[in-house]
């Protein structure tokens, strides 16, 4: 069970309210996926019982299979799994004089690894000025005032070597391959006595590469990115004129 939910792992948004907090994937306890035959909803967990019945009943085929696993994962090593929530806290408001403005909300993109993703770039509706927020530190949010709902989009990019597994990843606007990953959501002013709602995704990131300094123009993105990201925190000192 474990191992085809392993394989089967989908990314449902499973809506829940908005004061859970992101926490690390656990592969053991926290699958999710869908029933290849009835594609019901399911999630698995480790049988103790059954699991120390089998090790001391079939000592000699036990082994074997956790060979066999151990070599499964060494191929799968640079693949992780992260739990992403996307949504929004609502809050009802007096309206300001000739305004129709009555609800506060504010946006957010939560991860559970904050030190891969590189920026969050929050598109809103073009009513509003600006239309286009980059955030580029946690926490990924904005807070605005409104008089209705509407779809906010929310590009997600990683940082230099990493990328989405995903069908619907696209390349990062300097060019990297599967490297920006586009979540939409619907804002919530009713879900759990109008506190606002949020969906958790559960996500695949690939560790792709190191750059080696060579000349090929992806490791010049990269090490571009790379340099970016060093300025960003305050890390970077350019090199010495000769």
């Amino acid at each position: 069970m474990a191992t085809w939910a392993d394989v089967s792992l989908s990314t449902p948004m499973t809506i829940v309210g908005v004061d859970e907090e992101p926490k690390d994937f656990d592969s053991a306890t926290g699958l999710e996926a869908k029933c290849p035959m009835c594609r019901a909803q399911t999630s698995a967990s480790l049988d103790e019982a059954r699991h120390a019945a089998l090790r001391s009943n079939y000592p000699r085929t036990y082994i074997e299979r956790q060979t066999e696993e151990a070599e499964v994962e060494d191929g799968r090593e640079s693949i992780q799994t992260i739990t992403l929530y996307i949504g929004n806290r609502h809050s009802l408001i007096t309206p300001a004089e000739n305004s129709t403005n009555m609800h506060e909300w504010t946006f957010f993109v939560k991860p559970s690894r904050t030190d891969i993703i590189e920026e969050v770039q929050i598109l809103l509706h073009p009513t509003f000025r600006p239309s286009r927020i980059i955030r580029s530190r946690p926490p990924y949010e904005i807070r605005r005032l409104g008089w209705g709902y509407f779809t906010i989009t929310a590009a997600v990019i990683l940082r230099a070597g990493y990328g989405w597994v995903s069908s619907d990843a696209e390349p990062s606007p300097d060019g990297v391959e599967n490297g920006m990953l586009r979540l939409d959501w619907e804002l919530d002013f009713s879900s759990f006595d109008g506190k606002g709602a949020m969906g958790r995704c559960r996500l695949k990131v690939k560790n792709d590469r190191q750059w080696d300094g060579g000349e090929d123009p992806e490791d010049e993105r990269e090490m571009g990115r790379m340099v970016k990201q060093y300025q960003r925190d305050g890390r970077y000192e350019p090199p010495e004129e000769e």
